[in-house]
């Protein structure tokens, strides 16, 4: 009779004033291992956060994180080690499977996250031994009741996302009364292929919604917990009867929180925004760039007439929302951000965010980079890899950019736009 499995599931957080003590993505694959038919009786999970700071300096070395993990769970004990694998932690990834070899784990160690990916994982992180490119809830379970493996294995179960368990409803992700904040979701993937987004389902390209059963009783259980903020993690929370029916119901049962919505300016309507309306909502824009060329290059087109029109409907509404650009494009020049920049000032937008271009693994952009002369540095303490020059922009002009983008940051009008 084979034994039940000892298994772990590490993931790397940075912790938000509020929010719940559980990460919404471990919450979510604690639900899909606890539901699984299996738990109990050929594998059990747990899982352990390792708290991350925007400084690198600050975050445990890989010794300090496996010393962490062996002396909550001891690594001798364990059968499979899951490892949560990021941008801002891929650094570590190898340091730690070392780590945890030596300090006695004998077992799999499992991988998965944004910066796994079929192409190219066993290159990035060669001594892991299953790699979960896809979503998880249906590959971790199984990947947690392998035996020791000889050969590297790669798993890419589809999920049924039907068959969905609330990590809310079923108490995985517990939430206190007056919640500060949680993040949610209502859909998986985004039906968009921009070049630098990570943020989609990179098997299929599909979008998958969620049960609008499941959705009504979470928006309850959000209400009579009085939850003060929802961060809806849809990448594009787009019109359509699906998503009336959501907000319609949030209005039904007078949900007093604050929810934040992605969407596109292409998608509003006056229905969408009188709904929004209704909710205390604040929507968040990706325009990324004004520029026709530069958002042809990065395959994000925007329709910038209805752009207009979207936003003076907003503001005829008196809509709360802001607007988010990208510096260090491909194509792209110190004046032709600052044009951005001074279309959406233009039209009285004032909550203006800027972010430096990172190249994702698994993006077009990152296997495009030589094409457009791309360069990478480190321009915080963060250590992250963003843009800093390319063929368009010197260094120097990108380090103007990042200024603009800062003045912005403090609803300041440059002098150069002003």
């Amino acid at each position: 009779m084979k034994k039940n499995k000892k298994c772990l599931l590490v993931t790397f957080d940075f912790t938000q004033r509020g929010k719940s003590a559980t990460s919404f993505a471990a919450g979510v694959l604690m639900s899909a291992c606890k539901h699984n038919k299996h738990y109990g009786d050929k594998f059990t999970a747990n899982h352990l956060s390792i708290e991350m700071n925007k400084s690198k300096a600050q975050n445990l070395s890989a010794d300090e994180v496996a010393d962490k993990i062996n002396q909550q769970y001891s690594l001798e004990e364990l059968n499979g080690l899951a490892i949560g694998c990021y941008v801002w932690n891929t650094d570590l990834i190898e340091p730690l499977i070392q780590q945890c070899r030596k300090k006695g784990f004998k077992g799999n160690i499992i991988l998965g996250g944004y910066q796994i990916h079929e192409s190219t994982c066993k290159t990035l992180y060669p001594n892991g031994d299953i790699y979960l490119p896809s979503y998880g809830e249906v590959s971790l379970p199984e990947a947690f009741m392998q035996d020791k493996l000889l050969h590297k294995l790669t798993l890419t179960n589809k999920v049924d996302f039907d068959l969905r368990y609330s990590p809310y409803l079923n108490g995985t992700i517990e939430l206190d009364d007056n919640q500060s904040m949680i993040h949610w979701e209502t859909q998986r993937g985004c039906f968009y292929t921009c070049s630098f987004c990570a943020h989609r389902d990179v098997t299929n390209n599909k979008v998958h919604d969620f049960s609008l059963d499941i959705i009504k009783k979470e928006l309850r259980l959000f209400k009579d917990k009085n939850v003060q903020r929802i961060n809806v993690l849809d990448p594009i929370f787009r019109k359509g009867r699906r998503s009336y029916e959501i907000l319609e119901y949030a209005i039904e049962i007078e949900l007093q929180a604050e929810l934040i919505f992605q969407v596109r300016f292409e998608d509003i309507n006056e229905r969408l925004i009188g709904l929004f309306s209704k909710l205390n909502s604040h929507l968040e824009f990706g325009l990324q760039t004004a520029i026709k060329a530069e958002s042809v290059v990065i395959n994000r087109r925007n329709n910038i007439s209805r752009v207009s029109s979207a936003i003076a409907m907003l503001q005829k509404k008196n809509m709360s929302f802001e607007v988010s650009l990208i510096y260090g494009l491909p194509t792209q020049t110190l004046d032709s951000f600052s044009q951005s920049i001074h279309f959406l000032q233009e039209r009285g937008v004032s909550n203006i965010k800027a972010f430096p271009l990172m190249l994702l693994e698994g993006t077009q952009l990152l296997e495009d980079r030589e094409l457009y002369g791309i360069k990478e540095g480190y321009i915080d303490d963060s250590g992250i890899l963003h843009v800093i020059e390319s063929e368009s922009f010197t260094n120097k002009e990108w380090l103007a950019m990042s200024e603009l983008a800062k003045v912005l940051t403090h609803h300041e009008v440059p002098e150069c736009l002003s």
